[in-house]
């Protein structure tokens, strides 16, 4: 086992830009991050938190100049892509990147520039949870959360009714975050559960019930929840109708002898 001793150095590329030096962070912060990858659980959890936590406030942001030449907006406000929020109330630092980096090399980069920041004197954080979804091709209909973590936080997960992943691979930004974690003076938590190829808000509504019990949030999740529903039920009706238009092209005439395989 590596002994985590090593204080990353700051990425090459990127930089954690603290815009707000009037909120200081206390002592061991928890952080979370949710990058734009499949099910886009980790921009929909992370955003949950920001709008519902009642003292979080916007105090930087991540720059790089391997991010994408993408600008976003809400309400028409414009925003950072990647951006950092701090509530002293439950001393959580959340982290939310809402664009993939142009190059996989990117984030090595970044994960080295994060881990230097959390680990630095004005952090000083204790723990960095992640987030990855399990993709599925059929409906979904239940969202069991799976977590995998390092040994000592094992206990901490024993009565949450949260399975753990006996193994696999994670990829992605969380790939090389959880790697530079490793080598660190910090301690990584993933949360997995099963995901869509297109944004799946109940799979982060889960995953936030079980943030809700390990950091004592109240966060609700009955919004998502019902956008789930819809954004099942949609699915469901494309493919009733791709199933009927697949029916009357294998009953036309030009169709005749084939059989069909699929359901």
């Amino acid at each position: 086992m590596v002994k985590k001793e090593y204080v990353s150095k700051k990425g090459e590329k990127s930089a954690v830009i603290i815009e707000d030096l009037t909120l200081q962070i206390k002592e061991g912060p928890t952080i979370i991050l949710g990058f734009a990858g499949i099910g886009l659980i980790g921009p929909i959890i992370c955003n949950t938190l920001v709008e519902q936590i009642p003292d979080i406030k916007e105090i930087g942001f991540v720059t790089s100049e391997l991010l994408p030449p993408i600008a976003i907006f809400y309400d028409g406000v414009l925003k950072h892509p990647f951006r950092i929020y701090y509530s002293p109330m439950y001393n959580l630092i959340v982290g939310i990147c809402e664009v993939p980096f142009q190059t996989p090399s990117a984030y090595t980069d970044l994960a080295k520039t994060i881990c230097n920041w959390a680990l630095s004197e004005d952090v000083q954080a204790k723990e960095v949870v992640i987030f990855q979804g399990i993709p599925q091709k059929a409906i979904i209909d239940d969202f069991p959360v799976f977590y995998a973590a390092e040994d000592d936080l094992e206990d901490r997960f024993k009565d949450l009714n949260v399975e753990k992943i006996s193994r696999g691979i994670i990829n992605g930004p969380e790939a090389t975050i959880i790697n530079e974690i490793l080598t660190n003076r910090l301690q990584a938590i993933t949360l997995f559960t099963y995901v869509y190829q297109i944004p799946t808000p109940e799979a982060a509504a889960a995953i936030i019930d079980v943030l809700n019990k390990l950091y004592d949030l109240n966060i609700t999740t009955s919004k998502l929840i019902e956008e789930g529903k819809e954004i099942k039920a949609k699915m469901l009706e494309l493919a009733q109708k791709a199933q009927e238009y697949q029916r009357q092209q294998l009953g036309s005439p030009e169709s005749k002898g084939y059989t069909q395989y699929y359901q």
